[in-house]
C-alpha cells in the first residue's frame, strides 16, 4: 500500500468521524462567554436542562460584562453575549465580530438608582456614581449626563463591575449606581430609588450574541443549535411563564416573581423578528448607527463605526 493511499484513507476516516460525531469543521466546541442578565438566562437554562450538546457548545460563565469583554479580547472564547455598543467598541479595537442574534432590547431593566430620592438628573451634580465604565455602563452614563446637561467633571465616578455593585452600595461609598438586572431588583428591594431607566432611551441597549467572524462559519451548526435553544426558552416562557421563571430564578438570585418583573423590562424578539432585525438595512444596523453617533460624542469611539458585515441571519435556526 503506497504512502499516498494511506494518507487518503486516513483523511477519509477523519472526515467520516467528524460527520458521525456531529462536530464542527474545527473539531472543537463553540465557547461562549456570558454572565448573569435575565436576557441571557436562556443559555444557562438550556445548559441546565440538557438542550445543548456539551461536547459541541460550552457556556463559560463570567462575573461581569467586563470579564466577558476581556475573555473575548484575549481570544479565550469564540463568541459572547454583549450589548451592541460593546460590539462596536470591540470592532474598533480590532476584534472582528458579527452579530448573529438579538436577545433583547432593554426597556427598563437598566437603570440609575440613587440613595436619596431626587427630582431631576441635574441633582446628580457633585454625587458619587458607581458605574461599570468598561462596558455598557459607560454608554448609559454618557446618555444620562447628556440629558442632565452635566459633564463627567461634575460628578465623582467610581468604576464598579456589576458583581461588585451590591457590596459597593452597602458600604455607603456611592450616592448612585448605574446598574441592571438582577442587581437592579436587589437594590430596589433594599433602599434604592429609581431615577432613570432605559425606557427613556429606546434602542440604546440592545443585547446580542456576537461571534468572531473567523469562527462563525466553522461553527454554523453549533450556532444554530445555540440560537435554537434560546428561542425554545422564549417559547417555554410564553407558554408557562411561572415555571420557566422559577427555573431561571435560582441562578439569577431572584424569586420567580422578580424574574418575571425583570423580563417585563425588556423586549424579547422572536425568531421572525430576529430575521427582520439582522439584515443590512434592519433595526440592528440602524440602532448601531445611532449608538455609534452617541458614543462618538461621548469619546467612547474615536470615529464613526464601520458597520460593514455587522449582522447575519445565517446562524439562526432553520424553521
Amino acid at each position: 500500500m503506497s504512502g499516498r493511499y494511506v494518507v487518503k484513507v486516513v483523511a477519509l476516516a477523519l472526515l467520516l468521524l467528524n460527520l458521525l460525531s456531529g462536530c464542527s469543521d474545527t473539531g472543537s466546541p463553540l465557547t461562549v462567554a456570558s454572565f448573569k442578565w435575565p436576557g441571557y438566562e436562556s443559555l444557562f437554562l438550556a445548559q441546565r436542562e440538557g438542550w445543548l450538546d456539551q461536547r459541541g457548545i460550552r457556556i463559560v460563565e463570567k462575573k461581569s460584562a467586563t470579564e466577558v469583554v476581556t475573555a473575548l479580547a484575549a481570544g479565550e472564547v469564540d463568541a459572547a453575549t454583549l450589548t451592541l455598543d460593546e460590539v462596536l467598541r470591540a470592532r474598533e479595537q480590532g476584534i472582528a465580530l458579527q452579530v448573529v442574534m438579538v436577545f433583547d432590547e432593554s426597556a427598563g431593566s437598566d437603570a440609575l438608582v440613587t440613595r436619596q430620592p431626587l427630582t431631576s438628573l441635574a441633582a446628580l451634580r457633585g454625587l458619587r456614581i458607581g458605574v461599570e465604565t468598561s462596558a455598557v455602563g459607560a454608554l448609559m452614563l454618557h446618555k444620562i449626563l447628556e440629558e442632565a446637561g452635566l459633564h463627567e467633571a461634575d460628578v465623582e465616578l467610581l468604576d464598579s463591575a456589576i458583581d461588585q455593585q451590591v457590596e459597593l452600595w452597602n458600604s455607603g461609598k456611592v450616592d448612585a449606581l448605574i446598574t441592571y438586572e438582577p442587581v437592579l431588583t436587589q437594590l430596589l428591594n433594599q433602599d434604592a430609588h429609581r431615577l432613570y431607566d432605559s425606557r427613556r432611551a429606546p434602542g440604546l441597549i440592545v443585547d446580542v450574541l456576537a461571534v468572531r467572524s473567523g469562527q462563525a462559519s466553522s461553527h454554523r451548526n453549533h450556532l444554530r443549535a445555540l440560537t435554537g435553544a434560546h428561542f425554545k426558552a422564549l417559547q417555554r416562557l410564553r407558554i408557562n411563564p411561572q415555571d420557566t421563571a422559577y427555573r431561571m430564578a435560582g441562578h439569577l438570585g431572584l424569586t420567580g416573581r422578580d424574574v418575571l418583573e425583570a423580563l417585563r423590562g425588556m423586549q424579547l424578539p422572536d425568531l421572525a423578528v430576529n430575521r427582520k432585525y439582522l439584515v443590512d438595512d434592519g433595526h440592528v444596523v440602524e440602532s448601531a448607527r445611532d449608538i455609534s453617533a452617541l458614543m462618538l460624542r461621548g469619546h467612547l469611539l474615536s470615529r464613526q463605526a464601520d458597520l460593514t458585515g455587522l449582522v447575519s441571519t445565517d446562524y439562526l435556526p432553520v424553521e
